[in-house]
């Protein structure tokens, strides 16, 4: 049975029983013909009862609220890491040109973004989340990933390199040199980005296993949530 529902039954459960304490004070007192339970006595239990029922009824919302935060803060963190890992899997070279060489450090501003993002729901995670196997597996999580994304980073550190030396050959070389050596660093650039889609590969292989662990562990978590 789901633990809120225990709690609800709980509740109703002691709410009858001083109801029937009540009940039975005052057939007691009528039967012996004494007029001992006055109004005031009658109306001092009802409030107990009220109050009872007021602490039992704030103690499961408090619960309930709990969880509710429980499950959305494992959503976010979750959620996040999601994001963070789309961003540096689909990583690439695109805008990276000779008129846009800036391009390079705006990627890799948003990957440290991203990366931020997800490590304020980490932190909340650990507030929130009172699991070993998640607790443990977040740290070889958080570094296998920022090798993932050093990794598309500094070929975005390559590309640019190549993308500036192009604008300083544009400016420095006699034009009829200029095209064979603009070629050779369209080259080498076509070089640096095949290179790092390889070996990303290789890199991601590493990291999947970790992160499909954290995944399972989390939904395992949810899932017993859910049952109580």
């Amino acid at each position: 049975m789901p633990t809120t529902e225990s709690i609800q039954l709980v509740l109703e459960a002691l709410i009858l029983l001083l109801l029937l304490y009540l009940a039975f004070l005052k057939s007691y007192f009528q039967e012996k013909g004494k007029n001992v339970a006055t109004k005031e006595d009658i109306e001092e239990i009802t409030s107990l009862v009220e109050t009872v029922k007021s602490q039992l009824q704030f103690s499961l919302q408090t619960k309930l609220s709990l969880r509710a935060e429980e499950h959305q803060t494992l959503i976010d963190y979750f959620s996040k890491y999601s994001a963070w890992l789309s961003a540096i899997t689909n990583c690439s070279a695109i805008g990276i040109t000779k008129d846009n060489p800036s391009r390079a450090a705006e990627i890799r501003s948003q990957l440290d973004m991203l990366h931020q993002d997800f490590d304020l729901a980490a932190g909340k995670m650990e507030l929130f989340v009172e699991n070993e196997d998640i607790q443990s597996q977040h740290g070889p999580l958080a570094i296998e990933t920022l090798k993932f994304q050093a990794h598309a980073q500094q070929m975005t550190f390559d590309i640019e390199g190549v993308v500036l030396e192009a604008n300083h050959m544009l400016l420095n070389t006699p034009l009829d040199q200029q095209a064979g050596r603009y070629s050779e660093l369209l080259g080498k650039q076509k070089e640096i980005y095949k290179k790092f889609k390889e070996e990303q590969l290789q890199t991601y292989k590493a990291l999947l296993p970790v992160a499909q662990k954290q995944r399972r562990a989390i939904s395992k978590h949810i899932k017993a949530m859910a049952n109580g």
